[in-house]
């Protein structure tokens, strides 16, 4: 299989993890505040959902990764709480044609559980597209994803008078990796945020001292995937 910017981490092991990390499709808050020039604190922007481009930018990833043959290897979906990365989510490892679908009935077809976590969410606090809504809101549009290791139903995380600093969003990162090498699975992905992932990658390149190609190190686009392979050390 062609990994879309594989390269090995040295974390020095024999033993490996393949991480596939995606950003989230195009929401409507991309658009509204680099093409309309909205700010960045407006409630219209609440929690914001995947914007009509986004879901074609869905449905070709999914087409790609149905190609490469992604989808049967992944054993595992993380996901961001916020809207856009759970729309990413499903739309990529479900498709539109499974909404809904059962449990049982992903079981049964090999399709890998996907998991809402806090801790890979986009960076917190003044800016109300990166609030989540309630997990009870949530869970009936989204019965295909496991919101029960996320603790508050609320958003008791996101604040309205300070922005999460960077430092404290890679800190966040490096713990995220830390809690994927203790999972059982070898093949993880990931969709969440651009701040969040370039963050992260970041942090194992400066203060881990894992050497990493200039181009893993940039924002991703929308929808993007890069595959890296990390071993334990």
């Amino acid at each position: 299989m062609d990994l879309c910017g594989a390269q090995m981490l040295r974390l020095s092991s024999p033993h490996f993890k393949t991480l596939h990390l995606v950003r989230h499709a195009q929401g409507v808050h991309n658009i509204a505040l680099e093409e309309k020039g909205e700010k960045p604190e407006s409630e219209k922007l609440f929690d914001a959902h995947l914007s009509p481009k986004g879901l074609q930018q869905v449905s070709e990833r999914r087409n790609q990764i149905l190609e490469s043959g992604l989808l049967n290897t992944v054993e595992l979906v993380i996901t961001s709480p916020l809207r856009r990365a759970m729309e990413t989510s499903i739309g990529i490892f479900r498709g539109q044609e499974d909404v809904n679908i059962s449990e049982d009935f992903a079981k049964a077809n090999n399709f890998p559980p996907i998991v809402a976590l806090e801790i890979c969410r986009e960076r917190m606090g003044l800016y109300p597209c990166d609030r989540r809504a309630s997990i009870s809101t949530r869970r009936t549009f989204f019965p295909e994803i496991d919101f029960t290791m996320i603790e508050s139903d609320e958003d008791a995380l996101w604040q309205d008078k300070e922005r999460e600093k960077l430092e404290d969003v890679a800190t966040r990162g490096l713990h995220f990796v830390k809690w994927l090498w203790e999972r059982p699975e070898k093949e993880i992905a990931i969709v969440s945020h651009g701040i969040f992932l370039q963050q992260t990658l970041c942090a194992l390149h400066g203060k881990v001292g894992i050497p990493l190609e200039d181009s893993l190190l940039t924002r991703f686009a929308n929808c993007e995937l890069r595959s890296i392979r990390i071993e334990k050390r």
